[in-house]
């Protein structure tokens, strides 16, 4: 586990290295995202026979980088999506309103 230092920094262990990292709002995100790193970078080195962490380091990146990019393109398909939808269901309200507005509903005296 992660300790904080008197200087507001934490220890956080990647790839059986220790770093000491200041900053950002949350300690425990900090050690959830390196927590994240670390895995990623012992499963990219069980997975591909590399001779340094350097390289291992680097295949992790490109991999994270992927991932991120694939996010970036889900997320903006879903804003489309979400911004089609909302114009849609915009044009059916106004459908609504305009016939509201058209034929009025009158009372009628009741039937005796």
């Amino acid at each position: 586990m992660a300790d904080i230092s008197p200087d507001g920094s934490i220890k956080i262990t990647i790839f059986g290295h220790n770093y000491y990292i200041k900053g950002g709002e949350d300690p425990n995100h900090t050690r959830e995202l390196a927590a994240s790193v670390d895995e990623k970078m012992s499963f990219i080195a069980r997975q591909v026979a590399v001779p340094d962490n350097f390289r291992v380091a680097v295949l992790t990146a490109l991999h994270l980088a992927d991932e991120y990019d694939v996010l970036q393109k889900k997320h903006k398909a879903l804003q489309q999506e979400v911004s089609s939808k909302a114009g849609h269901l915009e044009e059916l309200l106004d459908g609504l309103a305009q016939d509201d507005e058209v034929s009025p509903v009158t009372a009628r005296p009741a039937a005796d």
